[in-house]
């Protein structure tokens, strides 16, 4: 969920990684396993079915 938050906030793998002091292959791994748990093959789309699903705001961070 953490990296699903962050993903939403426009983050790349590598800021995301320095901000949870994980390695960028990680967030890499993490990003695959969203994708393949909401079915889904891209990032815009993971984070519609996301809001859709209630797991984040419906309202995109400005």
């Amino acid at each position: 969920m953490t990296v699903l938050a962050l993903l939403n906030e426009g983050l790349t793998a590598h800021a995301i990684g320095s901000r949870l002091h994980i390695s960028e292959r990680t967030v890499i791994k993490h990003k695959e396993n969203l994708y393949r748990k909401l079915r889904v093959h891209d990032r815009v789309t993971a984070l519609n079915k996301a809001r859709t699903l209630g797991l984040l705001p419906s309202e995109p961070p400005v």
